[in-house]
Formats: C-alpha cells, sequence, structure tokens
C-alpha cells in the first residue's frame, strides 16, 4: 500500500512509499481509508519542529481520517466490519482516574495516531476498536474526514454551552479551520456569532466565512457589532484573548482552544474582577466526534467548501500547502 511517511528527524524528510500492509492484532481493526486531512501537527511533524523531538521516525503520518473498517483482530466485535469511521485522534490508557473522569484525551500515557505510532495518509491503517466511531455513509469522504477537528471545535463550543443559558453573543477569534467550525455550530444552533481576524485573514479565510453566511470584523479596526456573552479563542493570540477579557460581559466564559507560540501575561485583575469563566478547550473526546458527526448530518451544506482535496501521491506538496494556510483544510485522498 501506498503510505506518507516521516522518514528521519530531518527536516522535511517524507515520503510516498509502498508498505506492506499492516495486519490488525488483538482488539484492533483495519480501516480501508477514504480520506485524511492534514492538520498543524502534522506539518510541525514534517518539519520537526521544537517540541515534536519525541516522534520516532519511520512513521506513517495523518490522523483526520475516514474510512471502512475491512479486516478484524482477535476479540473485536464482528459488527464492526463494513463500517464507515473515523478513528478517535487522541487517546489515553483508559484506566488511569483522567481518563475514568471523561479526559481521556489529556490522558499522560496519551498517544497519538500518525505520531505515536502509525496513521493513516495511507491505503489502510491499523488502530484499537477503542477508538472507533461509527459515520454517515452518504456524505461524501472528504467531509468526514473534518470530523476530528470539527470535534476540536465542537468541544470548544460545548464548554461555552455549559457554561450559560440559552443562545449568547459570541464572538470567535482566529479564523482558522478550527475557530471558523466553532463559529459555524454556533450559528448552526442559533447564537448571535462574529468571526474576528486580522487583515491577513481578508486574502482568503474572511471571505471563505462570509460566503458560508457568518459575519466576520477586523480586530483591532471593526466595532464588534454587540457586547460579547461568550468568547472562542481559536487564534492562539495573547492579544486575542486580551481583547475577549476586556470585551465580554461581566460573568462570561472565555473558552480556549488556540495553543500559544508564546504567552504573555493574562490580566487576572479584571478575570476576577469581572467573575470571568475562563476555560480551557484541548483535543475530543467520543462524544464530541459525535456531536460532530451530528453538525454535518444536521446541514451538510458548509462543510464541502472549507475542503481542498489532494491526492495521496502528491502528499508532499500537499503538506507545503498546508503548512503556506492559503487552503482551509487540505485532504490527501488515496
Amino acid at each position: 500500500m501506498r503510505a506518507l511517511t516521516k522518514k528521519s528527524a530531518i527536516p522535511c524528510d517524507v515520503r510516498v512509499q509502498n508498505l506492506p500492509k499492516p495486519e490488525p492484532g488483538p482488539g484492533q481493526v483495519r480501516v480501508r481509508t477514504e480520506a485524511c486531512g492534514l492538520c498543524g501537527s502534522d506539518v510541525h511533524a514534517w518539519r520537526h519542529d521544537t517540541g515534536y523531538e519525541w516522534i520516532r521516525p519511520p512513521v506513517v503520518l495523518g490522523h483526520e481520517a475516514v474510512g471502512c473498517v475491512e479486516a478484524l483482530g482477535d476479540g473485536v466485535d464482528p459488527n464492526w466490519l463494513g463500517k464507515r469511521v473515523v478513528p478517535v485522534a487522541i487517546d489515553g490508557c483508559g484506566v488511569c482516574t483522567l481518563c475514568e473522569r471523561g479526559f481521556r484525551q489529556i490522558c499522560p500515557q496519551r498517544t497519538v495516531l500518525g505520531l505515536s505510532f502509525d496513521g493513516a495518509a495511507a491505503e489502510s491503517f491499523v488502530v484499537s476498536e477503542v477508538r472507533l466511531v461509527e459515520v454517515d455513509r452518504d456524505l461524501p469522504a472528504s467531509t468526514l474526514a473534518l470530523t476530528e477537528p470539527l470535534s476540536v471545535a465542537c468541544r470548544a463550543v460545548a464548554h461555552i454551552e455549559n457554561a450559560g443559558e440559552g443562545p449568547t453573543q459570541v464572538v470567535v477569534s482566529g479564523p482558522g479551520p478550527i475557530g471558523t467550525m466553532a463559529a459555524l455550530v454556533l450559528a448552526q444552533r442559533g447564537h448571535d456569532v462574529v468571526l474576528s481576524g486580522v487583515d491577513n485573514d481578508e486574502n482568503g479565510r474572511l471571505p471563505l466565512a462570509r460566503s458560508l453566511g457568518l459575519r466576520t470584523v477586523i480586530a483591532g479596526r471593526d466595532e464588534l457589532p454587540f457586547t460579547p456573552t461568550a468568547w472562542v479563542d481559536a487564534s492562539g493570540s495573547t492579544a486575542a484573548l486580551d481583547a475577549a477579557i476586556a470585551a465580554v460581559l461581566p460573568g462570561s466564559p472565555i473558552s480556549v482552544v488556540g495553543l500559544f507560540a508564546r504567552t504573555g501575561p493574562v490580566d487576572f485583575n479584571a478575570v476576577t474582577r469581572k467573575e470571568i469563566r475562563l476555560q480551557g478547550s484541548y483535543g475530543s473526546t467520543k462524544v464530541d466526534y459525535r456531536a460532530a458527526a451530528t453538525a454535518m448530518a444536521v446541514d451538510p451544506t458548509p462543510w464541502p467548501q472549507l475542503v481542498t482535496e489532494i491526492p495521496l501521491t502528491d502528499a508532499a506538496s500537499a503538506l507545503e500547502r498546508a503548512a503556506a494556510g492559503h487552503d482551509m483544510k487540505v485532504v490527501l485522498v488515496p
């Protein structure tokens, strides 16, 4: 089978090569890949950036996948055979206190498909049965490849909804894939939403958001149309987080899903005096994957417009496109 493999720790040393088709072990299944998205983690691994030295090449990349179960290992429920599934990208040991509390994605022993072990940017891949989530048989494969990043967005939205009552007026900062998806989910659920970006985002991301029916503003230039009662920060920008703390109505929740290249001081006096509920949001669990699947099934219209399909054979150029950030979401198709 063909597979996108990180060959070594040398930056950009990846290759689409022929590998033996993997055989599922006990408790595992083999999935025939239909599509696999590329994200920032794949780009960091490709470049072997700081913070990704723990990866042990050679390893097949890719974790934003969808496919059909084509083979079962010993002990696996036979009903999985032939089902269309997405794999949970980050999962824990299943037995520690955090896992038992439902935080499997932040388990100290968590593993990442396509980084800790061979992933899904290939014609087939092997994954544990416990990581499987069944998805719609009728939606396009490249759309369903968005399930993993959409699940991350759904988790950030859930933090907002769990902290409030009824529809809210929400700003989402950061019009990348997670921010745009979070804004779409919020709008789908009846919230009043504005997506905030910077000047450079007018080169593509904000116009795309507007074409999907979202309102947009440029941070630092445009006035917000309301006083926010909630905020989702998907930008990883300290300036955006500062703006959120300053702008939200007292008592409001702020869900922070973006990761920061560098962190600055947060105005915790304002957080305290305004009783702001500051909530981190990392990764996702099966609950969030199912929420993502529901969001796509409820309204399949916007999601295909986020996708740029590229053949698996052109994966090296696909990584370059993903790194450039001009496409909302690059998806490999075997």
